[in-house]
Formats: structure tokens, sequence, C-alpha cells
């Protein structure tokens, strides 16, 4: 799955493996997600899934002559320090 976050101009473009977590979330989880997003699902009628995505690839730049030498991480390993 590819994921593109922010506006055109200034994105991070991620390439990674994603899984389902089902409603019934380890405790730590939802509350690590609770404290990050501001809301906590777990508490509403409606069920929520939550999706946990492993990255094997991740792109950063802000304008087209920045393409080159912007993969961050490729097969989920760190480039830069």
């Amino acid at each position: 799955m590819r994921i593109g976050i922010g506006p055109t101009r200034d994105l991070v473009l991620i390439d990674g493996t994603v899984r389902s977590i089902s409603a019934d979330v380890p405790q730590a989880l939802g509350d690590a997600f609770a404290a990050k997003a501001g809301f906590d699902p777990r508490g509403l009628v409606d069920t929520h899934l939550y999706f946990r995505i492993e990255p094997f690839r991740i792109q950063s730049w802000r304008e087209a002559d920045e393409l080159v030498g912007r993969v961050l991480m490729r097969g989920g390993r760190w480039l830069a320090d």
C-alpha cells in the first residue's frame, strides 16, 4: 500500500504493508492511539478498526527538484541517521 501524507509540495510518501487490527486492541496500543489522536474510539457504540502500517520505503520532499536522494527508508531500513 502507498500512503501520501501532506500537500503535493510538502509530501511524505510511505510504501508499506498494512494489516487491520480488530476493535479489541491491546490496552497499551489503544491508550497510545488515544493519547496521540486526542480521541478514544473504544468508548463509542460504532466499531472502529485500527490499521498498522509497517513501512518498507519512505520518501519526503517539498519540490520536484528535491526528488533525487529523498528516499529515507528502503527495505525497512532507515538510510539516514
